[in-house]
């Protein structure tokens, strides 16, 4: 039987926009102002990624973690709002890389 692999590249500044989003959807404290610098998985768990934010007007940082399932609710609203179709019986899962974000939908 034939199967579907779609895969949705975002950038720094998409993921910044739909981590931002989702916090305030959800009530939850919402990232500092700045740009997304780094984004990477947890060595020892998979389920947890941290995201780097660097604030240029005040040198202020920050590293905020996130459920790898937050980031990919994030990204799926974020799709949504930008017309982005996705199957909703698709498995979907988030491949991180080094400067983007793979959002991967399979039927």
């Amino acid at each position: 039987m034939p199967h579907e692999d779609r895969r949705i590249i975002f950038d720094y500044e998409e993921i910044y926009k739909a981590l931002y989003s989702l916090c305030v959807q959800k009530e939850r404290k919402k990232p500092p102002s700045g740009v997304i610098t780094m984004l990477v998985e947890d060595d020892k768990d998979d389920s947890r990624i941290y995201v780097r934010i660097e604030n240029e007007l005040d040198k202020s940082g920050a590293k905020i973690e996130y459920s790898r399932d937050f980031l990919a609710a994030a990204l799926m609203v974020y799709c949504r709002g930008c017309g982005i179709p996705l199957p909703k019986k698709a498995r979907k899962s988030v491949m991180i890389r080094e400067k983007d974000v793979i959002l991967r939908a399979e039927m």
